[in-house]
C-alpha cells in the first residue's frame, strides 16, 4: 500500500502543475498534519508525554528534515520524470542503512548489504534505457 500512495503523490504532484516549491510543501505538510492530528484525537485523545529533553530534537527534525527536505524534494518534483522521481525515492531506505552506519557505528548485516546492491543494481538498470532513448 505505501508503493501505491508513493506512485500516487508522485503522479498528483505532476498534474497539480500551479502548485509548486513552497506552496507544494506547505500545503502537503499542513494536510498531513491534520490528517495525524484528527487520527490522533480520535484514536487517543491529545495526551502527549513528551519530555523537555526531546523538544530541541523534535523541533530540528519537524524543520530541517521534514521542511526543509519535504521543500527540497517537492520544489523539484516538477522538474524531473515520474521514472527518475521513483527510482531516487528507492534509494531513500539506502541512504538510512548507509547514514546508520556511518554515523550511528551499526552493523550492516548481509542480507541488508544485498538490499543496497539490489537498490543500486536496479536503479542503474532502470536509467540505462532512458540513457540509450535520449542519445539516439
Amino acid at each position: 500500500m505505501s508503493a501505491v500512495m508513493y506512485a500516487c503523490m508522485v503522479s498528483f504532484n505532476k498534474k497539480a502543475e500551479e502548485i509548486r516549491g513552497m506552496e507544494n510543501a506547505t500545503l502537503q505538510l499542513t494536510i498531513a498534519f491534520l490528517s495525524v492530528f484528527l487520527y490522533v484525537l480520535v484514536k487517543q485523545g491529545l495526551h502527549f508525554h513528551t519530555r523537555s529533553a526531546d523538544i530541541a530534537p523534535l523541533i530540528f527534525l519537524g524543520l530541517v528534515n521534514t521542511g526543509l527536505g519535504c521543500f527540497l524534494y517537492f520544489s523539484s518534483i516538477g522538474n524531473l520524470s515520474v521514472q527518475s522521481v521513483a527510482i531516487l525515492g528507492y534509494l531513500e531506505p539506502l541512504s538510512a542503512i548507509l547514514f546508520s552506519f556511518v554515523f550511528l557505528q551499526e552493523r550492516l548485516l548481509p542480507v541488508q548489504i544485498l538490499g543496497a546492491v539490489l537498490i543500486i543494481s536496479g536503479a542503474i538498470a532502470a536509467e540505462l534505457p532512458r540513457r540509450s532513448i535520449t542519445q539516439t
